[in-house]
């Protein structure tokens, strides 16, 4: 069971419980799960949730975004889901999150942990385990006593390499399964644009996402916190970058702004046009020569 964090503010008409978890608690790579926050809070309290989706970076995919209901009674319920899916196998922390809760004039913030979601590796194909060894037929009759000692022979032959290949296998390590590729994550978005076009802006949404994410793993820095329009600005002036990188990205954050803000929905011949610039940014990205990581200051250094 994932269980959230569950922090206490006093001092209040009561008490405040924030919990974070995470619906089923274990799925498989690309099936879809629910992050959800729930609050208890005096019915005279107001909750402010952060503004925007916390998605913590690139591996994850926004599948639907922030539905909030609010509660009522002498202890009212606030909660609020998130539809996503993951890219990576392994056990997923969920994003930390901050609220503030506002009753009579006073505002407190309450920190939410982050919890767990077990995200299980696709099975590979095959079988897992080894079959049975089938069991010899019968000797005719008569022939027992000229074949007794042979097949005797035998099948101690054949249980001590049995014996041998079970125990090499028991003991070789699995590979570690390796991490999907930007590349790798444009092809499930592909994937879900054919499969599901009413996730259009979902698509948009995570494509913008994995763009930025990509481009600012190739410089070694974090410009999350950028918009859009400077993000991509900053990259136009920037020549590490193929001038096609940043002509393409420029397109993609430019059609995915009125995406975002003004809630269009692009077409189906859009969104592949979106998607056929990413793939040829991405490939050009990942055939560039690489950057060096920037210098450390040296308080970064000591610390």
């Amino acid at each position: 069971m994932i269980a959230a964090a569950a922090l206490l503010l006093s001092g209040l008409a009561g008490d405040v419980v924030a919990r974070l978890r995470a619906e089923p608690a274990q799925v498989e790579v690309g099936q879809p799960a629910a992050w959800v926050l729930e609050i208890e809070h005096p019915a005279g309290a107001s909750v402010h949730l952060p503004e925007g989706d916390p998605l913590p970076d690139d591996s994850w995919v926004l599948l639907e975004p922030r539905r909030v209901v609010r509660g009522s009674g002498e202890r009212s319920t606030t909660r609020a889901t998130w539809r996503v899916m993951s890219l990576e196998p392994g056990k997923r922390k969920l994003p930390p999150i901050q609220i503030e809760v506002e009753e009579a004039g006073v505002t407190r913030k309450v920190e939410v942990e982050a919890g767990e979601l077990d995200v299980r590796p696709a099975l590979a194909e095959g079988e897992d385990a080894p079959r049975p060894i089938r069991s010899f037929r019968p000797p005719p009759e008569g022939a027992a006593g000229r074949t007794k000692g042979p097949v005797l022979l035998a099948l101690v032959l054949i249980a001590a390499v049995a014996g041998f290949l079970l125990w090499r296998r028991a003991r070789r390590k699995p590979a570690p399964a390796s991490a999907p590729t930007a590349l790798d994550r444009l092809a499930e978005l592909e994937r879900l644009a054919a499969e599901d076009p009413d996730r259009a802006r979902v698509v948009v949404y995570a494509l913008s996402r994995l763009l930025r994410g990509t481009v600012d793993a190739f410089f070694h820095e974090d410009r999350a916190a950028l918009v859009d329009a400077d993000w991509a600005a900053l990259l136009e002036l920037d020549e590490r970058v193929p001038l096609g990188v940043r002509t393409a990205a420029a397109r993609i954050l430019s059609d995915a702004e009125r995406v975002k803000y003004a809630l269009q929905v692009p077409t189906r011949f859009a969104l592949e046009e979106m998607l056929a610039d990413a793939r040829n940014a991405l490939e050009a990205l990942a055939s560039a020569p690489p950057t060096a990581a920037p210098r450390q200051s040296p308080a970064e250094e000591a610390a």
